[in-house]
């Protein structure tokens, strides 16, 4: 089954806003986990609407490559401090589905990642190079 380079994109897009909307179920995480997010969905919609430039893919490899540093950085400092602020509310499980999917979205980033580099090599593939060709010999200037 073949699926096409926007599709793929789209369903990219899709499974993150999906994944982002759970993890801030609990605010747990910084306010650069969620500028970080909302950067990745931004620059996933903006490579979908613009279907056949490269750049916009290639600086979303570029934020989503970033994050899995940023964002495991950002799990692993606050994950303590979130833990026991949920315990401390007796809401451990809004906690817990938050954890869950901020985790599993940090481990789904690379695979992500191998996905938006396969769209790209589509998109660098069906590119016009030659566009503009040179004419030969002489040419009239107003006609004459």
């Amino acid at each position: 089954m073949i699926v096409h380079r926007d599709t793929i994109l789209r369903i990219i897009v899709f499974v993150h806003f999906i994944f982002v909307s759970m993890v801030l179920l609990a605010d747990w995480l910084p306010k650069s986990y969620h500028i970080n997010q909302v950067t990745i969905i931004a620059l996933g919609v903006w490579g979908i609407i613009q279907y056949e430039s490269v750049i916009q893919v290639e600086l979303l490899m570029l934020i989503k490559l970033i994050s899995i540093l940023v964002d495991s950085i950002a799990i692993g400092m606050y994950f303590q401090i979130g833990k026991h602020a949920y315990a401390a509310q007796h809401h451990a499980t809004y906690f817990t589905v938050s954890a869950f999917f901020a985790i599993f979205l940090l481990v789904l980033k690379p695979v992500m990642l191998l996905l938006i580099s396969h769209v790209r090599q589509e998109r660098l593939n069906n590119a016009v190079f030659d566009s503009w060709t040179p004419t030969s010999g002489y040419a009239s200037v107003g006609g004459r």
